[in-house]
């Protein structure tokens, strides 16, 4: 399992603290930690990988996200066997470790559908890339699936690498998204051939904004050990709560 871990955010950190938790009350595999202050994460049951050198490489692209397939990549090479790149904005259910090892008998997983022909507005595309050669942009086939979790094999690398040439190419073609990393992701492993599986119901992601909020606002007051309940019922009352304070502050910032 691999994580990434930088910059100097208390709440990234709080994070992967939670996730990687969960994760070991579902297996003691391996976990790597990539991360530019690895002294920070001494206490952790984690192989510290320092990767100072390989996000400056990877951030010196205006397009950021590329560092998760560069990191999975490296892992692969580094490790030589199957790796499952985590976010750290997620927790693991049980379970978790059958689902993975299920979809990497069969072939790789990625966290969930998000949709088809995900950038309608970009014109005609094609290119050349590194391994998979010639390639156009076919928007039936085009998927993107959502990239909280990806787990690969080996054999896998060259179409992760393939991964991050289609970033690059897709921005030289002007397509500014925020999420283009997961496109190219699932569609180099999509036209290498390999059967992408989803694992969203023992895995689960908190990425969209509120859901985010709600557990950044726990972490931060989680007791060590103690887990924090989550699904729709208490998203849905903590949005509620907090608009409608949001809405009472600005009412009397206008009154007052």
């Amino acid at each position: 399992y691999v994580y990434l871990c930088y910059g100097r955010s208390p709440a990234a950190e709080q994070e992967l603290r939670y996730s990687l938790e969960t994760l070991r009350a579902e297996t003691d595999a391996r976990v790597a930690l990539y991360t530019d202050r690895p002294q920070d994460f001494a206490d952790l049951d984690v192989v510290r990988v320092e990767a100072g050198e390989l996000l400056r490489e990877a951030f010196a692209h205006p397009y950021r996200h590329r560092v998760k397939p560069r990191v999975l990549a490296d892992a692969l090479r580094r490790f030589g066997e199957a790796c499952v790149l985590l976010d750290l904005d997620s927790f693991i259910r049980p379970g978790f470790s059958q689902a993975v090892v299920r979809a990497l008998e069969q072939g790789a997983a990625m966290n969930q559908y998000v949709r088809r022909d995900p950038f309608p507005d970009f014109p005609a595309f094609e290119t050349r890339l590194p391994h998979l050669g010639a390639y156009r942009l076919d928007r039936e086939k085009a998927v993107m699936l959502n990239s909280g979790l990806v787990a690969v094999r080996p054999e896998h690398r060259p179409l992760i690498e393939d991964a991050v040439a289609l970033i690059d190419r897709l921005w030289e073609g002007g397509l500014r998204k925020h999420d283009i990393e997961q496109f190219a992701i699932a569609e180099a492993l999509r036209l290498g051939g390999v059967r992408i599986a989803l694992i969203d119901d023992v895995f689960v992601h908190y990425c969209p904004r509120w859901a985010r909020r709600y557990m950044r606002r726990r972490l931060r007051r989680r007791r060590p050990g103690e887990r924090i309940g989550f699904g729709p019922a208490r998203l849905r009352w903590f949005k509620t709560y907090w608009r409608l304070r949001l809405a009472v502050r600005k009412a009397r910032r206008l009154l007052f």
